[in-house]
């Protein structure tokens, strides 16, 4: 949300408004993003698929960023995870070798973003009045 003040100058005779912003009042937020915390091949390839996805087929409702991140097991393969607003909304054990990452991403993709849409419309709902943004 952009605040915009007004303040009156004096001149001469004149009082004219100017419109002023201040950079303490600036609350935009940057969204539509999916930081990549992993460590492996497979982990930055499956959040590379999930960003790319949201990417193309969310562009209108992305008001949202996730992160990914990995756990790897050389012998079991990878504990993938993502958080949006630090909770997890989805967690995938990836055998090594065994699984197409562009299709678990997709899958992925499509129900975290159902997870996103649901807590959005909790949040409508929920009071809220006497706490912080991030204290719900």
């Amino acid at each position: 949300m952009h605040h915009i003040s007004w303040l009156l100058v004096a001149t001469g005779l004149l009082l004219l408004p100017i419109q002023f912003s201040c950079a303490d009042d600036i609350d935009d937020e940057i969204s539509g993003f999916t930081h990549d915390s992993t460590i492996t091949r497979v982990g930055h390839e499956f959040a590379r698929y999930l960003g790319d996805y949201r990417n193309t087929n969310f562009s209108q409702n992305n008001d949202y960023n996730l992160t990914v991140y990995e756990r790897p097991s050389a012998r079991w393969g990878s504990l993938i995870w993502v958080t949006l607003d630090n909770r997890e909304v989805y967690r995938r054990f990836l055998p090594p070798g065994k699984v197409d990452l562009s299709n678990e991403a997709t899958s992925a993709a499509q129900y975290i973003h159902n997870q996103a849409q649901q807590q959005q419309l909790q949040m409508l709902f929920m009071d809220t009045f006497d706490l912080a943004q991030d204290e719900y």
